[in-house]
């Protein structure tokens, strides 16, 4: 493996085509002492450079964010404005860890990263008293015995916020997604053996390592958690709102105090209720199936209201709240006559009702 740079010189000019697998498995060793152009380890950086999004992560992409209509969803797309290092404290070859997805390779800001940020945020930018509520509904808080208080668990939820696909269908190719980087270390005696005090006239070490080039864009989700209450659901744009100040202003992952992890959202939050899923119904959809059948024979309305009462209402109870109510609409679409509209709306109370 360690040879596969000399074996296959052709990966340099294309890039990994999961760049994820390439930097756990295939960096090469490093050389301790020269670092030249021409050494296996400068050659995998650059080849880790061409790193594009894969072709069909943009499918994966749009299921990742249509899962997210089963909760009440604050989500914005955030864009990097400069270099992200997410994960460079994971074991690595390189020494220097990165979050990528292990099933496509692209980079991913993990959701404990973003809880962590805007924990932090919010004790330095409020007073104890003034978010103590927010706190406790969003992170949870232990239980004290002594004290009387019971343990908590938050009742938000904070999704990995996953690399935004931007595959550009005309060239066929993603954006590259990774850059070289380097850290000088200057002190390498004392860093390495400590054989001797820090000083002003050591030859610097360049220690190179990859992170996420700038520009890259993610998506940055929050979620309420199954059972929590309505005011968690005031809460969420609010936490949103907040997260986006952190990211933008403190930014997240490592080298922070560099100008590292900064984060600009791209247009505002968006806060969208759960979508309900229509379950399968037999009763349902033999309602459905007849209704059709009476507009296709154009049946008189007044008749197909009748037999809607004497035949379907009391069948239809059974039936969970989401279904009736969408036999209700259903019905409603079959039934316009404005001379019937108050015994249409009559019978589609009692149903909707379930009385």
């Amino acid at each position: 493996m360690r040879e596969v740079l000399a074996t296959l010189p052709r990966f340099e000019a294309t890039g990994p085509s999961h760049a994820g697998l390439a930097h756990e498995r295939y960096a090469p060793q490093k050389d301790d002492e020269k670092e030249e152009s021409g050494s296996p380890w400068r050659r995998w950086l650059g080849w880790m450079d061409g790193a594009r999004e894969p072709e069909h992560y943009g499918v994966a992409y749009r299921r990742w964010r249509g899962s997210l209509t089963q909760w009440h969803t604050a989500s914005v797309e955030m864009r990097a404005t400069g270099r992200l290092l997410a994960g460079h404290g994971n074991a690595s070859p390189t020494g220097v860890g990165l979050t990528l997805h292990h099933t496509w390779g692209v980079p991913v800001i993990p959701g404990s990263s973003l809880k962590g940020v805007l924990a932090a945020y919010l004790r330095a930018s409020f007073e104890p008293d003034e978010v103590a509520e927010a706190s406790r509904r969003l992170f949870g808080v232990p239980g004290d015995e002594r004290l009387g208080q019971k343990a908590s668990v938050g009742q938000v939820l904070f999704h990995d916020a996953p690399w935004v696909s931007a595959w550009d269908k005309e060239t066929k190719q993603g954006p590259r997604m990774l850059a070289r980087d380097v850290l000088t270390v200057h002190q390498r005696g004392w860093y390495g053996t400590a054989e001797s005090w820090p000083n002003d006239y050591e030859s610097p070490n360049p220690v190179a390592f990859l992170s996420v080039r700038p520009g890259g864009r993610f998506l940055v989700a929050l979620s309420v958690a199954p059972g929590a209450d309505e005011e968690t659901l005031r809460l969420l744009r609010w936490a949103a709102d907040r997260l986006c100040e952190a990211l933008r202003d403190w930014g997240v992952g490592g080298k922070t105090a560099a100008g590292y992890g900064r984060l600009v959202p791209e247009g505002g939050v968006v806060v969208a209720a759960p979508r309900v899923v229509s379950r399968p119904s037999p009763e349902r959809d033999a309602f459905k199936a007849w209704g059709e059948a009476q507009r296709a024979a154009k049946t008189e309305q007044r008749k197909v209201l009748e037999d809607f009462d004497a035949q379907w209402r009391a069948r239809l109870m059974s039936l969970s709240c989401e279904a009736r109510m969408e036999c209700a609409e259903a019905l409603r679409g079959w039934v316009r006559n404005p001379k019937l509209q108050a015994r249409r709306d009559e019978l589609l109370r009692l149903l909707v009702d379930g009385a």
